[in-house]
C-alpha cells in the first residue's frame, strides 16, 4: 500500500490536513486541503532524508497543529517502544503481548487492528468508517489507555488519547541513528471499525473506572462555585508552592498519586511519560531544581536530559493530563475532582510578621513622628497578635486547626482581609477613646477610626468597621476572625501605650505645640499628624498645595502695585492672627467694605485664607450664621477668622454684626447645656484671633447711626477699612491671581513650624512693635483693642521676613502707614460718634413725645392734652404716660418732669451710666428731684411719683407745632 493510500485510510475525510518533518532546525509543517496534495510534499522530505509525520486528525484551519484547532479524528492508534531498556525488547514480543491484549478484550473480535514498524517499535491503528467529533472520540481514547493499563498492555500512554498527534508515514526511513536508518513500514492491515462499537468495548470492561463526559473540564468533576473569587486571588497572591510539602504528604498517604506511582516504579522503562508530567509540577514550586534533579536521579534521568525538557514544558500538567499520561492512578485519589493539579497540595502561605516601617509617598493622616516636613510619611507596622500573621504581599491571615478528608487534624492559614491594617494609635479625644488603624488598601492607605467602646462586641465592631469600606474576607466564621484581630490589635496598645491627646482646634496648643493643616508642630522640632475628629473639613480646606515660590507671586504683584491696603489687611491678618495669643485679649474685627466690587476687600480675603488654606474653601461661607461663625472661631482658635459677603446673614436686621463683633472680643463661645441633664457642656470653643469680615455695607455708618444701644464699645473693638478705588488688571496678574488657588497653605505651614521652634522670639518681636505702635500710633488704654491688633499685624509681617521664618519679605513701613490710616479714621468716627447725656434725653423725648401729658398756661387758663391732641380723662393710666410738658408756668422755662424710674432703665438701654447722666444734665439744666403728680390740674385721676424736673430755656426748644414732634433739642 502507497503512503498515500495508507494516510487516507486513517485520517478523516474533512478538514484541513498536516504534514511535517522534525529533521531540520526550522521542524517545518505543512497544510493541505486535500489528502492528494500531501504526496508532492511527502516525497519532497523524504529526498532531504528526513524523519517525517502526518497528523492523525484534521484541522479547523492552517497553521495550527494544536488539539484546541483538531476538527475530526477517524483511527484509534497506539505507539509500543521496543528494544534495550524498553518493555519489550524486540518486536515481536510487543506482537505477542499485543495479541494477548486483543484476545483478552472484545477488541480481539472485532478484527484485527494495522500495524505499522516504525523502525524501533510499533505503531497500531483502527481505522474507523466515519469521521467523530474530537471530544467522542478523546473520551474512548482514554478509556483504551485504560484498557491496556488494565491488561498490561505496555504502551506510550501519552500518544493514545492526543488530538495533536504525529506518526510517522509507512515507506519512509527512521532517521534517529543517521548511521544505520530504518525503515518505517506496513506490516498488517484489516478493515475499518465501527465507532460506537469500539467505544463499547473499551469501556464496558472498565466498569467504574472508565472515563466519562465532563472528564476534561479544567477540575476534573463538578466544578467549584468561586463566589470567594477576589479571597482565593489574595491567597495565590502570598502563596509559595513547595515541593517538598507535596512529597511529605504523598508519604502520609494524602498527597498525589502519581507521585506516589512514581516512586514506586521509577526505575522501570516507561516512566518518561509521567517524569515529565512531575517535571512540569516541580518546574513551578520554590524548591523546583532540587526536587526535579531528586526526581531524576531516581530512574535515572541525567542532567542534561533533564535540563532538555524543562525547557520544553510550557506549564504544569493539571490532573486530567497526569492521569492521561498514566491511566488508573488519579481516579482513586482523594483529591480527584477538587483540584486542578496537584500543586495546590504544596501551597502554603508565605507570611511576614516582623515589624516594618512603611513609607507613604502622599500625605495622609498618621500617627508617626517625623523630623522632616511630610514629603514622606513614615509609620511602623506592629507585629500581628498570636495567632494571627501578614501576608508578605498583604492581608491578615489566621491560623486554624481543622480536619483533612481522612480526619487528620491539620492547620491552615484563613484569609481575614485582603490587605494589611493595623492599629497606629490610640486617639483621646474629649475624654472618649478612638481607635486609630491604618489599612493599606489598593487605592493606597486609608485612616479607619472607630469609636474603643465599639470593640467590645462582634456586632458593634463589625458595623464599625464596615461603615469605612473594610469587610472581612468572604467565608463563614470570618467576621468573629475580623473582631478577634482588631480585639487584640486594641488590647495589646491599650496595655503598651497611652492615649495620644487629639487636638480640638487649630493654632497654639497647651504643650507648646501649633496646629495647623492637619498637622502638629511641635517645639521638638518634629511633626505628627493625626486624624482629629471634628477638624476634618478644615484640615481638609488647608491641606498645603503647590509651592511657596509660586505663592509669593501674589503678593509680589501687591508689591509692585503699591497695593498697600491689600498687604496690610491680608499679610497682615493672615501672618498676625496666631499672635494675638501673647496680646493678652483675645479678639479684633477687621471690616473690608467698598460700595462697588472689584476694590480688592476680597482679594485682601483671598491673601490671607491663602497663608493657610484653599484662597476660598477656608472662610466660612456667606450664608454662615453669626453662632456657627463664633464655632468655627473655637476650631481656629488663633488662625484668622475670615467671611465675606457679611450682608446676606441678615439683610433685615444688621444688629448681629455689633454684637458679634463684641462677642469675639470676648474670646469664648456660648455656653450650653447638656440635653437632658442639669449639667452645663464643656467649653472648648475658645479664640484669641483677628477676623475679617468685608461687605458692600459700611458697618461704621450703622454703628454711628441712631442706634438706641451706645456702639462705642464695638466701635473700639473693630477697625474698618474702605476700598474705593477699582482695580483693572493685566491679563499676566490675572494669571497670578487664579493661581493662588493652586498655591496655598504653604507659607501657614512653613509659618506654623518656625512659631512653634521659636515662640520666644515671636513673644519678643510682639512685644517690642507693641511699645513702637503705643508710641507712634498715641494709642490709649480705649484703644487696646487696635493696639493689640495692630502690632499683631506689624509683627506678623515681620516675623514672616527671611530674618526669621523665611516666608515672604514684605516692606513694613508702607504696610505701618497703612494701619495708621486705618486706625486715624477710625478715631475721627468714633468722635463724631460720642454719646452725651443730653443726646440721651433728647432720644428719650422723641421716642416717647407722644406719651407726655402737655401743660399750657394761655390767658391765665390751664390747658392739657396727651401727646399732640389726645385728651386727659380718667380712662388713662400710668403705664400710659412717660412725662409730662408746661410751659408758660415757669417764665422763660419749659419744665419736663420724667419718672425717675423709667429714665434709668432707658439710660440702661443705651448703654449709658444712670450716675454720669445725672452730673451731666445738672451741668447743663436746672434739675430737681421732686415728687410729682403727672396728671395734676387735668381731668386725669392722681398719679403721684418720684420724678427729674428738667427746666430748659424756651429758646432750646423747638416747638413741635413747626417741627416734627420729638424733635425737642438743645438749639
Amino acid at each position: 500500500m502507497k503512503p498515500l493510500d495508507f494516510i487516507a485510510a486513517v485520517v478523516p475525510s474533512a478538514g484541513v490536513y498536516c504534514v511535517a518533518e522534525l529533521s531540520s532546525r526550522k521542524k517545518q509543517h505543512v497544510y493541505a486541503q486535500q489528502v492528494a496534495d500531501l504526496e508532492p510534499i511527502i516525497e519532497q522530505f523524504n529526498a532531504k532524508n528526513y524523519d517525517i509525520y502526518f497528523a492523525l486528525a484534521s484541522f479547523i484551519e492552517e497553521g495550527k497543529r494544536t488539539a484546541e484547532n483538531a476538527l475530526y479524528m477517524r483511527s484509534f492508534f497506539m505507539d509500543i517502544d521496543c528494544g534495550e531498556g524498553k518493555a519489550y525488547l524486540t518486536k515481536q514480543a510487543a506482537v505477542t503481548a499485543l495479541d494477548e491484549f486483543l484476545q483478552a478484550t472484545d477488541l480481539g473480535k472485532m478484527g484485527n487492528p494495522w500495524i505499522v514498524s516504525s523502525g524501533g517499535g510499533l505503531h497500531i491503528y483502527w481505522p474507523l468508517n466515519a469521521d467523530v467529533a474530537i471530544a467522542e472520540w478523546r473520551l474512548s481514547a482514554e478509556n483504551l489507555k485504560r484498557l491496556c493499563k488494565k491488561n498490561d498492555l505496555h504502551i506510550d500512554f501519552t500518544v493514545t488519547a492526543d488530538a495533536a498527534r504525529v506518526l510517522r508515514v509507512p515507506e519512509t526511513r527512521n532517521w534517529k541513528n543517521k548511521a544505520k536508518p530504518r525503515q518505517v513500514k506496513l506490516m498488517t492491515t484489516g478493515g475499518t471499525f465501527d465507532f460506537a462499537t469500539f467505544a463499547e468495548a473499551v469501556k464496558t470492561p472498565l466498569n467504574g473506572e472508565a472515563v466519562l463526559e465532563g472528564h476534561f473540564s479544567p477540575i476534573p468533576g463538578k466544578k467549584p462555585t468561586r463566589k470567594n473569587e477576589g479571597s482565593r486571588i489574595e491567597l495565590v497572591k502570598n502563596s509559595v508552592t513547595y515541593f517538598k510539602n507535596i512529597l511529605v504528604k504523598t508519604e502520609a498517604g494524602t498527597g498525589c498519586g502519581q507521585i506516589a506511582h512514581y516512586l514506586t516504579h521509577a526505575a522501570e522503562d516507561g516512566m518518561e511519560p509521567l517524569w515529565r508530567g512531575l517535571l512540569s509540577l516541580a518546574q513551578k514550586c520554590d524548591d523546583g531544581i532540587k526536587a526535579s534533579r531528586w526526581l531524576s536521579k531516581l530512574h535515572p534521568y541525567d542532567e542534561e536530559r533533564m535540563q532538555q525538557k524543562l525547557r520544553e514544558i510550557k506549564g504544569p500538567y493539571p490532573c486530567v493530563k497526569l492521569d492521561g499520561e498514566n491511566p488508573g492512578v488519579c481516579t482513586s485519589c482523594v483529591h480527584w475532582g477538587k483540584i486542578t493539579n496537584p500543586l495546590a497540595l504544596g501551597r502554603e502561605i508565605e507570611v511576614d510578621n516582623s515589624e516594618r516601617e512603611i513609607v507613604l509617598d502622599q500625605p495622609v493622616d498618621l500617627a508617626a513622628p517625623s523630623t522632616d516636613l511630610p514629603d514622606q510619611i513614615k509609620v511602623t507596622r506592629p507585629s500581628p497578635p498570636r495567632g494571627f500573621s501578614y501576608g508578605k504581599n498583604g492581608g491578615v491571615y489566621r491560623e486554624i486547626e481543622t480536619e483533612d478528608e481522612n480526619k487528620n487534624k491539620i492547620k491552615k492559614q484563613v484569609l481575614v482581609l485582603p490587605f494589611d491594617m493595623f492599629v497606629v494609635d490610640l486617639l483621646s479625644v474629649n475624654r472618649e477613646h478612638h481607635v486609630f488603624m491604618l489599612a493599606t488598601r489598593p487605592e493606597g492607605p486609608v485612616q479607619v477610626i472607630i469609636p474603643q467602646k465599639a470593640v467590645v462586641s462582634k456586632d458593634d465592631t463589625v458595623k464599625a468597621l464596615a461603615s469605612q469600606n473594610i469587610i472581612a474576607a468572604y467565608g463563614a466564621g470570618n467576621d468573629k476572625n475580623l473582631f478577634d484581630y482588631v480585639r487584640a490589635c486594641v488590647e495589646h496598645i491599650s496595655t503598651n501605650k497611652q492615649a495620644i491627646p487629639v487636638p480640638n482646634s487649630f493654632g497654639w496648643q497647651p504643650d507648646g505645640g501649633f496646629v495647623a493643616g492637619g498637622k502638629i508642630f511641635m517645639p521638638d522640632n518634629t511633626v505628627r499628624q493625626i486624624p482629629m475628629p471634628g477638624l476634618e473639613n478644615l484640615t481638609h480646606s488647608t491641606k498645603p498645595a503647590g509651592t511657596l515660590e509660586n505663592w509669593r507671586k501674589y503678593s509680589q504683584m501687591c508689591i509692585q502695585r503699591k497695593l498697600w491696603d491689600v498687604l496690610a489687611v491680608g499679610c497682615g491678618v493672615g501672618f498676625g492672627s496666631p499672635l494675638m495669643e501673647f496680646s493678652g485679649l483675645d479678639g479684633l474685627t477687621i471690616h473690608c467694605c467698598s460700595t462697588a466690587s472689584g476694590t480688592g476687600k476680597s482679594m485682601a480675603l483671598e491673601l490671607a485664607g491663602s497663608i493657610w488654606g484653599h484662597p476660598r474653601d477656608y472662610r466660612v461661607n456667606k450664608s454662615t450664621s453669626p453662632v456657627a461663625m463664633q464655632q468655627h472661631a473655637g476650631l481656629l482658635k488663633n488662625l484668622p477668622l475670615l467671611s465675606d459677603e457679611i450682608t446676606s446673614k441678615n439683610r433685615r436686621d444688621f444688629e448681629w454684626f455689633p454684637e458679634f463683633v463684641f462677642d469675639l472680643s470676648e474670646g469664648r463661645g456660648k455656653d450650653r447645656m447638656e440635653s437632658g441633664a442639669n449639667k452645663e457642656r464643656l467649653n472648648t470653643s475658645v479664640w484669641a484671633l483677628i477676623a475679617i469680615l468685608s461687605s458692600n455695607t459700611h458697618a461704621m455708618d450703622y454703628l454711628s447711626g441712631a442706634r438706641k444701644h451706645s456702639s462705642e464699645g464695638e466701635i473700639r473693638r473693630m477697625l474698618e477699612l474702605k476700598f474705593n478705588d477699582k482695580m483693572v488688571w493685566e491679563l499676566h496678574e490675572i494669571e497670578i491671581i487664579k493661581s493662588l488657588r493652586l498655591n496655598h497653605a504653604v507659607a501657614g505651614d512653613v509659618y506654623a513650624r518656625w512659631l512653634s521652634l521659636n515662640v520666644d522670639t515671636a513673644k519678643a518681636v510682639y512685644a517690642q512693635v507693641y511699645k513702637k505702635v503705643r508710641d507712634e500710633f498715641s494709642m490709649t488704654n480705649d484703644e487696646r483693642y487696635w493696639h493689640a491688633g495692630v502690632s499683631c499685624m506689624i509683627s506678623g509681617c515681620i516675623l514672616a521676613s527671611s530674618r526669621y521664618a523665611n516666608v515672604i519679605d514684605l516692606p513694613i513701613e508702607p504696610l505701618i502707614a497703612a494701619l495708621k490710616r486705618m486706625v486715624e479714621n477710625m478715631r475721627s468716627m468714633v468722635r463724631a460718634n460720642v454719646r452725651t447725656a443730653d443726646d440721651v434725653l433728647n432720644a428719650y423725648i422723641r421716642e416717647f413725645y407722644g406719651k407726655f401729658i402737655n401743660v399750657r398756661a394761655i390767658d391765665g387758663a390751664m390747658q392739657a392734652t396727651f401727646g399732640e391732641t389726645g385728651i386727659v380723662d380718667e380712662s388713662i393710666t400710668r403705664t400710659q404716660v412717660s412725662g409730662r410738658v408746661e410751659r408758660g408756668i415757669t417764665p422763660g422755662y419749659v419744665n419736663f418732669f420724667i419718672e425717675e424710674q423709667q429714665l434709668k432703665s432707658f439710660c440702661a438701654s443705651m448703654s449709658y451710666g444712670y450716675i454720669d447722666f445725672r452730673k451731666e444734665l445738672e451741668a447743663l439744666y436746672r434739675v430737681d428731684y421732686v415728687k410729682k403728680d403727672m396728671l395734676s390740674k387735668t381731668k386725669g385721676p392722681q398719679m403721684r411719683v418720684n420724678a427729674v424736673k428738667i427746666s430748659r430755656p424756651e429758646s432750646s426748644i423747638i416747638d413741635p407745632d413747626d417741627e416734627d414732634q420729638g424733635l425737642l433739642s438743645v438749639g
